[in-house]
Formats: structure tokens, sequence, C-alpha cells
């Protein structure tokens, strides 16, 4: 006798009209004993309010449901008198108020219902017989109508989580492959735009050594288009050895010497594929905006994790408080490390911090 599926076509078994197959059971009684033509006729009159009150609680809710439900139960206690299984329409009135929000309010009616219809049946000293089945499938249909609504409320706060969850991991991929292309992309063209820079230069003087930079611009081309695709699949399968030999090569195109310290090579896979991310965006900005004629990358294993640092000898501004700073500060933590960014007058320092066994 649920209210639900307020647009679910006749066809379907949910409808509320399919309960309507158990009205037969009112007349039960005038099998036993025949009605007076006055019973019949206000047993049909009364059968005609009832049905009128059941199809407009299909879509009521609230305070309406209640007033349409209690209006069902005072329909039932005037059919009382008609010699008929009376109960049946209070069983009705019970299935309505069983849908009402929230729970406790439902089985509160539900309880009120069934102690009113067992108040009329002790008043017209009607055997408990005609009676009391009925009392008791009141109270068993409204619960059970007050669990199904629980459960559809259930089901239905978790659909809204579920969207919830599919929109927010949407923006974190969104987001990570923003913060991939920015990485990625950044080193790369700042190296294709030196590198033509210089192939410019070369073409008057040296148009060997023009055509060899103009070969690794293609090569950088290439490698940042692959770059791209794994960004945007997922798969960056970037190492922080094989990011570190990559920025000593950027470094040198740019003029900027290069020291190394550390064995990347003992790094975990999560946390050197963080760690290289880190180490592209801050070869990046050294690279484009420090000024620098030497920079040291320093890969140190300690107690609490693993710790990356990243030197020049530039302007104290190398590392700039933009996107690519707020993404890299952000990967970390979602890895579970930390970001520091120290300038100064003699340089700056980028200090990546990340526990062991890190996930990116």
């Amino acid at each position: 006798m649920s209210q639900e599926g307020l647009s679910v076509a006749w066809s379907k078994l949910d409808h509320p009209a399919i309960w309507l197959a158990y009205l037969p059971l009112f007349f039960i009684p005038w099998f036993i004993e025949q009605p007076s033509l006055f019973q019949m006729i206000a047993a049909t009159g009364g059968l005609i309010v009832f049905l009128g009150l059941y199809f407009a609680a299909f879509k009521a809710t609230g305070a309406r449901l209640i007033v349409l439900a209690a209006a069902t139960l005072l329909v039932s206690f005037a059919l009382a008198f008609t010699g008929s299984n009376w109960t049946v329409i209070a069983i009705y009135a019970a299935a309505m108020v069983g849908n009402l929000r929230p729970p406790r309010r439902a089985a509160v009616l539900v309880g009120a219902f069934a102690a009113a219809t067992s108040l009329l049946a002790l008043v017209i000293q009607q055997p408990a017989i005609f009676w009391a089945f009925g009392v008791f499938l009141m109270v068993m249909v409204g619960a059970a109508n007050i669990s199904r609504a629980a459960l559809e409320d259930k089901n239905r706060a978790l659909a809204e989580s579920r969207d919830e969850v599919r929109q927010l991991a949407a923006a974190a991929e969104r987001e990570r492959i923003g913060r991939d292309l920015h990485d990625l992309l950044g080193r790369t063209l700042t190296l294709i735009a030196i590198k033509a820079d210089l192939a410019a230069k070369l073409a008057d003087r040296d148009s060997g050594e023009a055509r060899k930079e103009m070969r690794d611009i293609a090569g950088a081309a290439r490698q940042g288009l692959a770059d791209v695709r794994s960004a945007v699949s997922g798969m960056t399968g970037a190492t922080l050895s094989r990011e570190i030999a990559s920025s000593q090569a950027a470094l040198g195109v740019a003029g900027i010497d290069c020291t190394i310290e550390g064995d990347a090579d003992r790094i975990d896979p999560g946390s050197s594929a963080v760690l290289a991310m880190a180490l592209r965006e801050a070869v990046t900005n050294v690279i484009r905006h420090s000024g620098a004629s030497a920079c040291e990358i320093a890969v140190r294993q300690q107690s609490a994790g693993l710790e990356m640092v990243v030197s020049d000898n530039g302007n104290g501004e190398a590392v700039r408080a933009g996107g690519g700073i707020s993404g890299l500060g952000s990967r970390l933590a979602a890895a579970g490390g930390d970001l520091a960014v120290r300038g100064t007058a003699e340089g700056t320092q980028l200090i990546a911090r990340l526990p062991q066994d890190a996930r990116p």
C-alpha cells in the first residue's frame, strides 16, 4: 500500500492501485449475514468516498497526507455500522500514514490509528474476532510502509552520495590532468624556447650545430606530446631518476651547472613519481625565473621519510607562488607530505618531503 511511484505506470506492480485487490475482503461479513438496503447504500457511498481519498493520497505528503489518512480512518469508522469488514478501510488509512517522514511521526500516527480503531470496536461492543486481526494488520502494514520508506530514503541518499562521489572524482581527475599538463609542458616548452633561440643564433655561423638544435627541438616536442598523452590517460610513468637526468639536460641547455646528491634509484615507485613531478616544477622555475648559474638537486633518505631539496644561486625568486607551486603543494599533501619554499639573497630552496612508500 505504498504511496511511492507517483509517476510509475499503472502496469507496474508497485503502483498503489494494485493494493485495492484486498478491498473485496470488506464484503466478507455480508456473505454470513445479509445487510439491509440502507447498509448497502451507506457502504457504497462510503467506499466511493474512500476511493477518492485513496487516489488523492497517491501524490500527497506531509500535512495533506495526514488529513487524507485521518479522513479515510473516519470513513472506516462510519462503515463500522454497515455490517461489513470495516477494518479493511482502516488498514488502508494506516498504510497511508506509514509513508510519512520522519519515521517517528509515522509510527506515532500508525499507533494512534490502531488505538482509535480498537477503542471504537470496544465502544460498539463488536466481537474481537471481527476487528482484532484488522488492528493487527494495521500495525503490521503501517510498520512495513515505515520500513520501506526508510529504505527508500537510504537508497536515495546513497544514490545522491554516489553522484557526488562521481562529481568529486571527475573534478579530482580534471585537477590532476591540469597539474600534470602544467608540470609536463612547462619545462618542455621552456626547453624548446631556449633551443629555438640557440638555433636561431647558430643558423648563420654554424648551420650544422643549428640543425642539431632543431633536431633536439623536434625530439623535445615529440616527447612533450607523449608526456601529454600519458598525463591524460593517467599513466605518466614518471620516476625521479629519469627526471633528474632530464633536469640535468634542461639545466645544461639553459647554461646552468647542475650537481646531484643522493641515489634516486633506491626510492620506492610511488614516492619516486611524486618527487619527479616536484622536481620538474622546481627546475622549470629555476630555468624560467631565477637567473641562476648553478643548481643543486639533493635527495635524502631520513628516518621520517624522504626529502628532496632543489637549490639555486639566483635572485631568490626562482619559485613563484603561482598555480604550479599550489598544485605541487596539493600533490605532496595528498601523498602525505609537505612543501617548503625559501627565498633569500643567496638563492632559493624548494624542499619537498614525503613519508616512505607514498602514493601519487
